[in-house]
């Protein structure tokens, strides 16, 4: 070897992987990529439901990541600073990929920091990264299926191990090349899978985990420039119509996806996963900084929620699997009932499920809408008031889950969606609680005077009642009142008969 050629090689194995500067630029440049593919993403995304929502669940995790590294004033140095990313992401996981991106950021930063602090060992550390977040996302579902990210992520570890053998490419050109060669192969690879085979599409993961990886090889090739959105090159990516998504049957069932942060102190933990699987499918059960991260897609949240004691949960996200377009405003629902989490995502809204979600939580949760702005329905919980300033969310306290139900029945009638309508409801609203079946017909019938040209009412049942005995009721409801819509729903935490009339 000549002496250029050794102080090449020399100068390459003194590099650093990534510093602080670089983690905060790939942070934000991921996220600009993640948002500019968004769409060409979405319209991939048949497997494990074809919901079109990858590309929008993939930003929504890249970005909690972002806001994490944001916050943190990286004291502690470049590890921690890509451990907070991957921590902020997993916390804020959203979808199957979502959950499974996450655990390749968290696989990549606890590699990385296994060969010191990101800095020695420069392309040999990245590829002891990359093999570390191939396995972590891959452990991070029950039932791994190939021809997904999940392969894409080990073939591009696997060309970076190759890529390394003659010791003369720098980290970012290392990268660059495993990132053409699984991206070349993406199409063979996807093939591999039934669905995906079937629907003549590529994995939408595995597109999302090429994009964040292209973010990491501009972020290395600047020495630690963010990417901005001059510099992307989405042309690779696929170019689908609505009607290939819309083809396409589930492989995975479960008309709703249940999301839950777990206290790491609960004992079935370690369980929830079997679990789960036993309710529903695409389950995944992961680290999130301390706390478990649990997804499933499920026919029935509440008995997903309910293999999770109250104690435990430090957050609970519900939302319906096939989603209606996003409107001018999303919508987000709080509740302590789980009965009732199916019937508000049915109404398009993004559920949160608990006794005092936090305002961070709730914040979240209008940017999950995807929506420009959200309006908020605190049933009987959560944040009073209006929302805080700067808040991407118009806030409407009902007080308790009927009046809620009320709420967003306005709203979902409303194009717009906006508060007015929910609000107008609200105080055009008169409620009584009926002492059974048999006597709702007549607490209907004393409101009336009270809601001149009423045109519904609304039968909220509590856990007690049985569903068949709600319907009965309802029906009783109906033939005594023709003129008035009946809307059944439950079951909500609280008394067992609820009826409002507006």
């Amino acid at each position: 070897m000549g002496g250029d050629e050794e102080m090449r090689v020399e100068v390459a194995a003194r590099q650093v992987v990534l510093d602080g500067d670089a983690v905060r630029a790939w942070a934000l440049g991921a996220l600009t990529a993640c948002r500019a593919a968004r769409e060409r993403i979405d319209a991939v995304n048949v497997f494990p439901v074809p919901d079109a929502d990858t590309g929008s669940n993939v930003t929504l995790t890249v970005a909690g990541g972002a806001e994490a590294v944001a916050a943190d004033p990286g004291d502690d140095g470049p590890a921690a600073l890509l451990a907070a990313f991957a921590r902020g992401a997993a916390r804020s996981a959203r979808g199957n990929s979502g959950i499974i991106l996450s655990q390749w950021l968290v696989g990549l930063a606890a590699g990385l920091a296994q060969e010191g602090p990101l800095a020695a060992g420069a392309a040999a550390a990245l590829v002891t990264g990359l093999e570390r977040a191939a396995g972590a996302a891959r452990d991070a579902v029950p039932d791994p299926q190939e021809g997904t990210i999940l392969t894409v992520a080990r073939e591009v570890a696997a060309h970076a191990r190759r890529g390394v053998a003659g010791v003369t490419g720098s980290p970012a050109d290392v990268l660059a090349a495993a990132t053409d060669a699984a991206r070349a192969d993406l199409a063979r690879l996807s093939a591999g899978h039934d669905v995906l085979r079937a629907a003549r599409v590529v994995d939408a993961g595995a597109c999302a985990l090429l994009v964040v990886l292209d973010a990491l090889v501009h972020t290395l090739r600047t020495g630690g420039g963010a990417l901005g959105e001059a510099d992307l090159d989405l042309a690779w990516l696929p170019r689908a119509t609505p009607d290939v998504v819309a083809g396409c049957a589930p492989a995975a069932g479960g008309a709703y996806e249940v999301m839950m942060l777990v206290r790491p102190t609960w004992p079935g933990a370690d369980d929830l996963a079997r679990a789960l699987q036993e309710v529903g499918d695409a389950v995944a059960v992961v680290d999130a900084g301390g706390s478990r991260h649990a997804h499933v897609h499920c026919d029935d949240p509440a008995a997903a929620i309910a293999l999770v004691p109250r104690t435990a949960r430090e957050q609970v996200v519900v939302r319906r699997v096939e989603e209606p377009a996003p409107a001018a405003r999303g919508l987000v629902v709080l509740t302590a009932s789980p009965g009732l989490s199916a019937w508000f995502a049915t109404c398009g809204a993004v559920t949160l499920v608990g006794d005092d979600p936090g305002s961070e939580q709730v914040a979240r949760a209008a940017v999950d809408t995807c929506a420009g702005r959200a309006v908020v329905v605190a049933a009987g919980v959560g944040p009073t008031g209006g929302a805080p300033a700067g808040a991407p969310f118009d806030l409407l306290t009902a007080p308790g889950d009927g009046p809620a139900v009320v709420a967003c029945l306005a709203l979902v009638a409303d194009p717009g969606v906006t508060p007015d309508a929910g609000r107008d409801a609200l105080r055009r609203l008169r409620a009584a609680t009926p002492t059974g079946p048999e006597t709702v017909p007549a607490a209907v019938t004393a409101l009336l005077p009270q809601v001149p040209g009423a045109q519904g009412v609304t039968l909220v049942h509590g856990p007690g009642v049985d569903p068949a005995a709600a319907r009965a009721a309802a029906d009783a409801l109906a033939a005594a009142h023709p003129q008035l819509e009946v809307v059944v729903a439950g079951p909500a935490a609280g008394a067992d008969w609820w009826v409002g009339v507006d």
